[in-house]
């Protein structure tokens, strides 16, 4: 039904031409039958004009808007029958043989220019045929030569409709599905794309993601450095905020509990944040930390921070309520400046830095479970909104002693936030079976606030119909044509777009040479039938059908067995070259005309004026003027057939545009009506001149029908191609942002959680989370960064700063991109410190020869190698402090409008114990590893025992260099 809506426009337009014409033809014709002699023209004029009033009133019903495709079929068979009305009158008023030339015109109508379906098509040529065969059979006692020319020029006529009308439907068919299926895939890569740009602003700000994906799409620029996305605010808000307790939170959880508790706290805090125009940073274990004034400046930054961290505090004393566990939130503010943005090539986290970021991140430390922590710069933007006592945050924190930091406590309002929530509960979310009463508490029912790609439902056929529909609805053939063609040689007014649909092979070219073979062919039979035998003659047939085959083995080059090289080459230059096609066409065409009316022509002048033709194999003169008169009739009722099939044979090659099959009509056309002349040079003066005026309106009106068909064809054939890479451009455009897209998802979580959350199938509250029996995590910092790092107005500063280091960790990067680091993958980078982890995936893990933890025992001796470069070309003294511990973790995403992937366990807070209690320069591993890289032949020295943080006392050792194997 929607193809049928696809051409049903179309369709009606050529409806309309084609009852025009015809109008406009019969009124000719009935014009010339009144102005005749003929002895029925009464009857023949009144049945022209009975016709030409139903096409009127048709044409009135078919040019109503509300047409709908029944209707146009129901149309099209009235017009069929009022063909078989007129040529079953006209045989019987006239009892001529020249009603086989309407009926010609009737059948070639009803296979090219009338919306019918191919089954019905055949009926009705049939029906004329066999008609014209009854007629026959009535009028004659017998089958004379003419009448079978006639028949079996009618059969050509109806296998040529055939073969170009199915062909020419499938054509249409396959561009439809064609475009449907760019459509389709457009739509689909659009929803795809949709996804991928919401997980990707979930997790960057919007003007840091467009700016990145900006470079992605764009060309690469040779630089000494990589560009680094960062940008400076002033006057903002900085919280930290810290969970105290949360080991003893965790401890009563199994991981993959601590993974779901997390995400639905922090989720709470996600929705806090939106709430309070809060700037979500990064998620550091237990830590959470957000901005206020970014990226828009907002004069209340302060007071939205403050009122973030009482909501905080507010709801994790619902978690302290409901769980009865002793934890409470320590919330830190200062207001300042800041360095916003991401560093390095992979792994994207935005962040802060400055020396204010690192001032609130003290504020946090030195604060009160349960209080927000001030400094007298946040207190001056505060103005009298809340009630504040001394801090004395000197006395818990040594930063703040050694730079004399002013700190303040708020006193909390009395009304909290947790009443607030229990007068808010409706009675439907106080119960579902299906949640715990802790996490319906913190939030967890309000699912339609989570990150999920279920909120976009999967494409199905409907919608893309339901889109097709109303392209279809707003597609208009005129203004297209008009906006994309030259009016006349409907040529693409973009020469790019020409030159491309010049280069597309012609499917058809297949069924151009078997219609002519079969056109040809009752050319061929016919000759033979009605001329004697001649030297010409046989000359003629054996020059064009060695023409035809020659054209046709190049043609149908894919069915031949072999071919020889040349051939090959000239065959794949006509299939792909739609100019040579045209060129070859012509020249069979013209062909086919001249090797079948020379004959004929010249057998006329031997007939009708007695000069024989000394080529014949038999002299044929006719002495009776009778006899002379019937043969020169037969020959110019035959003429009239050939000249008529061929201009359909013309027609059939739809390779050729519009203005060359004007050119070969009009010549075929005007050559007809010189040789008809001869023909009827022995008729009588007015008779002939009826005759010719006939015969005018007839070939002038097939000419009008077989441009119109052209037309129709050209224009269908060249807007469904425009309208098919239109669609082919959509498509690529939007799998070229869906690939940009991939590329900075990429670079943002690793791969497999990224299509974890790009899947359409995954329950909406569905988290992901994995448990990993063997990972292997590294934790590398640059103790020493913080004193490089300074605030100068000839450092931009301090951005200069940030520079050389995104340089370094840019180096560390790049340095996964090695085949044998494949197997790492970069979890974040905070500040100065990186953070890796090898055997996260099954395909990575290899619990038997651990061939994940040596790759990343030779990537921390990579990395300090390139430190050392680093220092040794920017004239610098970084020092680096590696930790390497492997483990079962458990890995996973958190946060409900920003996701954050991350692992957590025991096996990373030993690697990050490693690090802080690491030596510079020393790659410190723990027993584990050094159980494994032993074997492997790594030279490693045993530091001793050091005292551990949550651990007590381990054994602990140092990677010394490159393991030396064979």
């Amino acid at each position: 039904m929607l193809y049928q809506r696809y051409f049903l426009r179309t369709n009606q337009s050529h409806m309309v031409h084609l009852l025009v014409l015809l109008c406009i033809l019969f009124t000719c014709m009935a014009i010339a039958v009144v102005l005749s002699d003929y002895e029925t023209q009464v009857q023949c004029s009144l049945l022209l004009l009975c016709c030409i009033l139903i096409y009127l009133v048709i044409i009135g019903i078919v040019s109503r808007s509300g047409l709908n495709e029944v209707y146009l079929s129901f149309v099209s068979y009235v017009v069929l029958a009022t063909f078989l009305l007129i040529e079953l009158s006209f045989g019987v008023l006239t009892r001529s043989q020249a009603v086989t030339v309407p009926t010609l015109v009737f059948v070639y109508i009803s296979y090219s220019l009338l919306p019918v379906k191919l089954q019905y098509a055949i009926v009705a040529g049939t029906v004329f045929m066999l008609s014209q065969l009854i007629f026959t059979l009535s009028m004659e006692h017998g089958i004379s030569k003419q009448s079978f020319i006639n028949l079996l020029l009618l059969a050509c006529t109806n296998v040529t409709g055939v073969m170009m009308h199915y062909p020419n439907e499938v054509a249409k068919r396959q561009a439809f599905l064609e475009t449907r299926q760019c459509v389709q895939a457009r739509l689909t890569t659009q929803k795809v794309n949709q996804q991928q740009e919401r997980l990707l602003l979930s997790v960057l700000p919007r003007h840091v993601a467009m700016e990145m994906k900006a470079d992605i799409a764009g060309k690469r620029h040779d630089s000494m450095f990589h560009k680094i996305y960062i940008q400076k605010h002033e006057n903002v808000s900085i919280l930290f905020a810290d969970i105290c307790g949360f080991t003893s939170l965790s401890d009563q959880c199994t991981a993959q509990e601590l993974v779901r508790l997390l995400n639905e706290l922090f989720a709470r805090f996600d929705r806090l944040a939106q709430e309070n125009a809060c700037l979500r940073i990064k998620l550091l274990g237990d830590c959470y930390y957000c901005v206020s004034g970014l990226p828009e400046h907002r004069p209340d930054h302060a007071n939205c921070c403050v009122q973030m961290g009482l909501d905080m505090i507010d709801a994790i004393t619902l978690v302290r309520d409901v769980m009865d566990v002793n934890v409470n939130m320590r919330v830190g503010i200062h207001s300042g400046r800041v360095h916003c943005g991401v560093l390095g090539l992979c792994k994207w986290q935005f962040d802060v830095w400055s020396n204010d970021v690192t001032l609130a991140n003290q504020m946090e430390s030195g604060g009160i479970p349960g209080r927000i922590h001030i400094t007298a710069d946040t207190l001056k933007y505060l103005g009298n909104a809340y009630q504040v006592e001394p801090g004395n945050g000197g006395e818990r924190n040594a930063f703040l002693k050694d730079h004399n930091i002013e700190t303040y406590l708020i006193v909390p309002p009395e009304t909290t936030y947790v009443s607030q929530y229990y007068k808010k509960q409706s009675p439907g979310h106080a119960h579902n079976g299906n949640i715990s009463k802790e996490f319906r508490i913190m939030g967890h029912n309000q699912r339609h606030n989570t990150f999920t790609c279920k909120d976009e439902p999967e494409l199905n056929h409907g919608e893309v119909d339901e889109y097709l529909l109303c392209a279809i609805d707003a597609r208009s053939i005129d203004r297209l044509k008009s906006q994309y063609c030259y009016p006349i040689t409907l040529k693409f007014r973009d020469t790019n777009i020409e030159q491309i649909y010049s280069k597309v092979p012609d499917r058809m070219l297949y069924t151009y040479m078997t219609c002519t073979v079969c056109i040809y062919s009752a050319i061929t039979a016919g000759h033979v039938i009605i001329l004697p035998l001649s030297y010409l003659l046989l000359g003629c047939l054996i020059v064009g059908w060695l023409t035809i085959v020659l054209s046709a083995a190049v043609i149908f080059r894919n069915r031949l067995m072999e071919m020889t090289e040349p051939l090959k080459k000239a065959s794949q230059t006509i299939n792909q070259n739609r100019s040579i096609a045209q060129t070859l066409a012509l020249a069979i065409i013209v062909c086919c005309f001249l090797t079948s009316m020379t004959p004929l022509i010249i057998h006329k002048l031997e007939v009708c004026f007695n000069e024989p033709n000394l080529n014949s194999t038999e002299v044929l003169v006719v002495e009776d003027p009778n006899m002379r008169e019937s043969t020169c009739q037969l020959l110019f009722n035959y003429l009239t057939v050939c000249v008529i099939i061929l201009m359909i044979l013309v027609a059939v090659y739809q390779v050729l545009i519009s203005l060359v099959k004007l050119s070969l009509l009009i010549f075929i056309s005007s050559c007809y009506f010189i040789f008809s002349s001869m023909f009827l040079n022995n008729r009588p003066i007015e008779e002939s001149f009826w005759i010719r005026i006939l015969m005018f309106v007839v070939m002038l009106g097939l000419i009008v029908a077989l441009i119109l068909q052209a037309q129709q064809t050209e224009v269908t054939s060249r807007l469904d191609f425009l309208w098919k890479l239109q669609a082919t451009e959509e498509k690529e455009d939007m799998e070229h942002l869906e690939a940009y897209n991939r590329k900075l998802l990429a670079n943002i979580l690793p791969v497999h959680v990224a299509e974890h959350f790009l899947t359409l199938d995954k329950p909406v509250d569905e988290l992901y989370h994995e448990q990993c029996d063997s990972v292997c995590i590294m934790f590398a910092s640059i103790p020493n960064f913080s004193e490089f790092y300074v605030e100068l107005e000839a450092n931009n500063e301090g951005v200069e700063c940030l520079r050389l280091l995104n340089e370094i960790i840019a180096d560390f990067d790049e340095l996964l991109s090695e085949p044998r680091f494949q197997c790492i993958e970069k979890i974040k980078s905070t500040g100065a410190t990186y953070m890796a982890a090898s055997g996260l995936t099954r395909n990575t893990s290899d619990s038997k020869q651990y061939s994940h933890v040596t790759a990343m025992a030779d990537y921390a001796l990579r990395l300090r190698e390139q430190l050392a470069y680093v220092n040794e070309h920017s004239f610098n003294n970084f020092r680096i402090r590696i930790g390497i511990n492997i483990g079962s973790v458990v890995a996973g995403v958190i946060g409900a409008r920003k996701p954050q992937y991350d692992i957590w366990g025991n096996a990373v807070n030993v690697a990050s114990r490693m690090d802080s209690t690491g030596v510079l320069d020393k790659i410190q591993v723990t027993d584990e590893v050094y159980e494994i890289l032993k074997l492997k032949g790594y030279p490693l020295t045993c530091r001793g025992v050091i005292e551990v943080k949550g651990k007590g006392n381990m054994v602990t050792y140092f990677l010394d260099n490159y393991a030396q194997q064979n």
